[in-house]
């Protein structure tokens, strides 16, 4: 095991972190780096991008304009003087004073900090269903990572189901993949869309982008079934169909009216669930909401949570995408570089007026999204008594179902009495669900119901990691930030 001791000391700069190498975490470096702080990024992926900028497996041959992720990955090495990268590094878990313990090839580490960005971003929200752990059932983040990482294709006849325009893009991507997209099944019906015209008017610009994929799908020849819910996914040791129905308002899908879709993939995801494992070990309050997850950092105006030193961007703080996500580092730049004296006060309400200008439109447009998006009851009724909720732990809702009669109605107290979420996921499965599902049948409010509990090691950590004994014959990789 291995410390960086290095401290702020006179004629020292102060020790800044950042987790996380997506438009948040590169949008927070670069703001840093500009003003003339060195910066330090920890992110488990080998290249920066995180999900949505994601590096191409293969790069393409069609000329484009370079994309948002390309632009942030050219900054990061303008600046790569002051950017130091620590790919493939998972955070184990954060300790007191902002000291931070990775893992990587070069076994454990610990990281010390002055202030500590977390811009961990998020992962798929997947309520349980019958037949949900079949082989062929993944999230459709899962299969973009397939199509952009490896140049893959998850299947050959896939079926894209839950909500929100994620769904349109993945689609599109299998599409030009030539894979068969045998249609969408989007929860959320027009008339609901129609409602919300006056939020999503907000931004032109973003509503067309929507429109435009919307568009694409038509033209691709992929069916679009609105207002339909997935029920369940069939198949003895492999997806072979899954069964569809339209849904009302609530999400509550109409079984007689179900039909059966021949699939050997299913893609199935209901908006994203912010990561609050890092935000939780550090400390930090946290506010419970109405979307996938349920909770979100307590932050102020500049990103800053309830821990001194402690600041979050992305969707780690609240999903609303990639556009938001490097707005908002650069505003926890700012803040960061404010509260280290490396510019003034005054320079640093200057750069951030027009970056909140656009955050308070792009609010408008994002609630507009939430609520057409935000989890409705229909979803904690899908799985039935016989139906795996916790799959670590292999534990069914007729176990859940008992405990809560029983008396536990908080998250605290279904894992005592069911060891929900006490595998290796940490409840990122399937407590979410349950949270949602307690608030659902009037037990408690999500306020009462708490937020997931995190410990550590976050992630697996080998003894030999720990130990430092790997180091010898895996040693530590640092490059330049936005090499590859």
């Amino acid at each position: 095991m291995s410390t960086d001791v290095s401290g702020p000391g006179p004629g020292n700069s102060p020790r800044i972190v950042v987790v996380g190498a997506g438009p948040a975490g590169m949008a927070a470096a670069i703001s840093l780096a500009e003003r003339g702080l060195s910066v330090t990024i920890v992110d488990q992926a080998p290249r920066p991008g995180g999900q949505i900028y994601r590096f191409p497996a293969v790069p393409s041959t069609k000329p484009q304009e370079p994309d948002r992720g390309a632009k942030l990955r050219h900054h990061l090495a303008d600046h790569a003087g002051r950017i130091t990268h620590l790919p493939e590094h998972h955070v184990v878990g954060i300790y007191p004073e902002r000291r931070l313990g990775v893992c990587g090839p070069g076994g454990f580490r610990i990281l010390e900090s002055d202030h500590l960005v977390l811009a961990p971003g998020a992962y798929e929200y997947v309520p349980p269903f019958p037949g949900w752990t079949l082989p062929g059932v993944m999230t459709p983040g899962a299969a973009q990572q397939l199509v952009k990482s490896q140049g893959v294709a998850p299947g050959r006849r896939v079926l894209l189901a839950g909500t929100g325009p994620f769904l349109l893009v993945v689609a599109l991507a299998l599409h030009e993949m030539g894979v068969r997209v045998v249609g969408i099944a989007d929860t959320l019906r027009r008339r609901d869309a129609f409602w919300k015209l006056p939020s999503l008017l907000t931004d032109g610009k973003l509503l067309k982008q929507g429109l435009d994929y919307v568009g694409g799908v038509r033209k691709a020849g992929i069916p679009l079934l609105t207002g339909h819910i997935v029920t369940r996914a069939e198949g003895h040791g492999r997806l072979k169909q899954v069964v569809v129905a339209p849904c009302n308002a609530d999400w509550i899908p109409d079984h007689g009216k179900s039909r059966p879709i021949v699939v050997d993939t299913l893609c199935i995801g209901y908006g994203f669930v912010p990561r609050l494992g890092l935000a939780q070990l550090a400390g930090c309050e946290l506010l419970a909401t109405n979307l996938p997850g349920g909770w979100i950092p307590v932050t102020d105006a500049w990103g800053q949570t309830s821990v001194p030193g402690v600041w979050t961007a992305g969707d780690g703080a609240g999903v609303a995408g990639a556009i938001v996500a490097e707005l908002a580092g650069q505003l926890v730049g700012l803040g960061v570089a404010s509260s280290c004296g490396a510019i003034e006060g005054t320079e640093a309400e200057a750069s951030a007026e027009p970056i909140r200008e656009r955050l308070h439109q792009l609010s408008r447009f994002r609630q507009g999204l939430d609520e057409l998006g935000s989890p409705r009851p229909g979803l904690s009724q899908l799985a039935e008594e016989s139906t795996v909720v916790c799959r670590c732990e292999e534990i069914r809702r007729s176990e859940v179902d008992a405990a809560i009669a029983a008396g536990s109605t908080t998250l605290r107290s279904l894992k005592v009495a069911t060891r929900l979420g006490m595998g290796p996921c940490q409840g990122r499965m399937c407590q979410p669900a349950c949270a949602r599902r307690l608030v659902d049948l009037g037990c408690n409010t999500a306020q009462e119901v708490g937020p997931p509990a995190f410990r550590t090691p976050l992630v697996p950590v080998t003894l030999g990691e720990l130990s430092g004994l790997e180091e010898s014959n895996n040693p530590s990789t640092q490059e330049p930030a936005g090499a590859s």
